[in-house]
């Protein structure tokens, strides 16, 4: 008898662990499944002339700002973006650019790669050191005596 209560104590753990890895792996699908198009793959210039593309994938590309390339036209931002392999990408933006992109800084674009290899950013993010401190808090500072920078 002792027999028979074990191998149905180890049957109803085994039925127990099975559901909790069937919801496990049910709950993994949903939401990489929600979430696939909101994944950016990170790649840099020179890969990106690469890769044979179509215009539905969502990138994020990243490099320094090209000198003497950041433009104003037509109401829209372009500059090309430049990585240390010496590939290079051209990059329009409809949106206003933060305040810390400048030539020849790091920058990181996301959107999609759009006809004439021009990349078609959504967002723009501007890099910076972890010396960074706003404007405002420097003349605060200043203002309190207690700034001890340039």
């Amino acid at each position: 008898m002792r027999i028979i209560t074990l191998n149905r104590q180890i049957k109803k753990r085994f039925i127990f662990l099975f559901i909790i890895f069937f919801c496990f792996c049910f709950s993994i699908f949903l939401i990489s499944y929600t979430l696939k198009d909101q994944i950016a793959y990170f790649v840099s210039p020179t890969e990106l002339q690469k890769m044979d593309l179509d215009s539905n994938r969502y990138l994020r590309v990243g490099g320094l700002v090209k000198p003497k390339t950041l433009k104003f036209l037509n109401d829209k931002w372009n500059f090309e973006i430049e990585d240390e392999d010496g590939g290079s990408i051209k990059v329009e933006f409809s949106k206003s650019l933060p305040g810390l992109v400048e030539e020849d800084k790091g920058i990181i674009v996301e959107g999609y790669m759009g006809k004439n290899s021009i990349f078609l950013a959504e967002i723009v993010l501007a890099k910076h050191d972890e010396n960074y401190m706003p404007q405002s808090a420097i003349d605060k500072m200043k203002d309190e005596g207690i700034w001890r920078g340039d």
